[in-house]
């Protein structure tokens, strides 16, 4: 009996340690996906398949990709569908890393991802 108490503790245990791995595997990025709203100097403000409006702010180290094909900011335009990795900053506002949109982007999207 004194065994079976000892495994079950033990499965206990790692179980929540590999749940601590899970909830921390992404580093701290959100992944906002859905259909740019609209787009300025500075920021993409995106209707979320959830029907949330999100502003992410960019920066010069934010990458754009257009259908697998690198892009700059002045190519995307309200109506797009988006896939967007963002990490906050020290201000509490999401900063893109990523912003990709085109047929990946759309697929992610409609499937109804994070955000």
């Amino acid at each position: 009996m004194n065994r079976r108490r000892h495994t079950q503790i033990f499965i206990s245990v790692i179980a929540l340690m590999m749940g601590s791995v899970i909830a921390f595997a992404h580093n701290g990025i959100e992944h906002v996906l859905g259909t740019v709203k609209s787009v300025t100097e500075t920021s993409i403000t995106v209707e979320t398949v959830k029907h949330v409006t999100v502003t992410v702010m960019v920066d010069a180290t934010t990458a754009f990709t257009h259908k697998a094909a690198k892009a700059s900011m002045k190519d995307l335009k309200a109506g797009e569908r988006v896939a967007i990795n963002a990490k906050e900053n020290g201000d509490k506002k999401l900063v893109a890393l990523t912003v990709k949109w085109g047929s990946a982007a759309a697929s992610a999207a409609t499937h109804g991802h994070k955000m």
